[in-house]
């Protein structure tokens, strides 16, 4: 999860005590994090419009005071919620200072943003300014921002040379961040995520995401091997997060924290953030669950695959740059 300072003791009372689920939090530099702003992909108005709100030293009091919980620091760059892209460079200076202070990753979302990919030596660059431990997020977009240049249809060399520094490539598909024909171009070129997440709200449990195996099987259909699939949910997401010694392996005298999993055939149309489809034949399903060696009731998404959700979804293939020829017809 992510939350903000102002109102992390909120997240602990009310969230964190009152669930059997694990709550871990990176602290937006935003003290008031994601309260009232805009999305993201275009939508006016954002949480760091004014950078009175972009409070390094209440993120970082309030990480050193919730380290059982806090476990690094979130940004959005994205112009339209940074000022119209006015504030994006000093807010991401300072989400840099911050969790540098704290010695934790900083976790960058990169969309439409006027920060560029490609390194510059005037000006900070997402991934390029990110150092060893720090996490990009939403991976897989086709926005502007994405990680193929528009011009050759190559990934960035940004990407590569933050890949060797150490830098952790999430996929955080959410609504509008992950386009098959990027993932595509990833794949191609053995560009795999290191963490496989979800970015999972109300907004993209009934598709495109649904779930975190959902997400896994998209990667599966991508080619990715089912070992490094397993790999980037549990040990390297537990790595990232330094929580490596707690979570992410299975043990001897560790929480019993078990899913089990079972690759199964089907033949349907999945379709990522824009609405374009693709034939997926494997698809990775939970059979059984554990929480601290409990046994809970394993769930499924109502309707799997949602045609509806992706009709509504192609609307958005227009914004993309990078995109497959022809737009999806329902």
């Amino acid at each position: 999860m992510r939350e903000r300072a102002a109102t992390f003791a909120g997240l602990r009372k009310y969230v964190a005590e009152q669930r059997i689920t694990r709550v871990l939090s990176f602290i937006h530099i935003a003290a008031q994090g994601l309260a009232a702003s805009g999305c993201a992909a275009g939508a006016k108005g954002g949480e760091c419009d004014s950078l009175n709100v972009v409070d390094v030293d209440g993120c970082v009091s309030c990480i050193r005071k919730n380290r059982d919980m806090a476990v690094g620091v979130k940004v959005r760059l994205s112009s339209t919620v940074a000022d119209d892209g006015r504030n994006e460079e000093e807010i991401y200076r300072r989400a840099l200072d911050a969790s540098n202070q704290v010695t934790l990753p900083l976790m960058v979302h990169h969309t439409i943003s006027s920060i560029p990919v490609a390194s510059s030596d005037d000006k900070l660059s997402c991934p390029g300014d990110l150092r060893c431990g720090d996490i990009y997020t939403h991976t897989y977009h086709g926005l502007p921002s994405t990680i193929i240049d528009e011009k050759s249809g190559n990934i960035h060399s940004t990407l590569w040379d933050a890949r060797k520094r150490g830098v952790f490539f999430d996929v955080g598909h959410g609504e509008g961040s992950f386009t098959w024909t990027v993932a595509e171009i990833c794949a191609q070129n053995g560009f795999w995520p290191d963490i496989i997440s979800t970015d999972l709200h109300s907004g993209n449990t009934d598709g495109p995401a649904y779930d975190l195996v959902t997400v896994m099987s998209k990667f599966l259909h991508l080619g990715m091997s089912i070992a490094d699939i397993v790999k980037a949910v549990t040990e390297t997401p537990a790595r990232a997060i330094q929580k490596s010694e707690d979570i992410g392996k299975l043990a001897v005298g560790r929480e019993a924290d078990v899913t089990v999993l079972r690759i199964e055939e089907c033949d349907v149309a999945m379709e990522d953030s824009a609405g374009q489809q693709r034939r997926i034949r494997q698809r990775i399903v939970p059979v059984a669950v554990f929480r601290a060696g409990k046994l809970y009731e394993v769930r499924a998404p109502d309707v799997w695959p949602n045609i509806a959700k992706a009709k509504l979804l192609s609307a958005g293939w227009n914004e993309l740059v990078i995109k497959d020829k022809e737009k999806p017809h329902f």
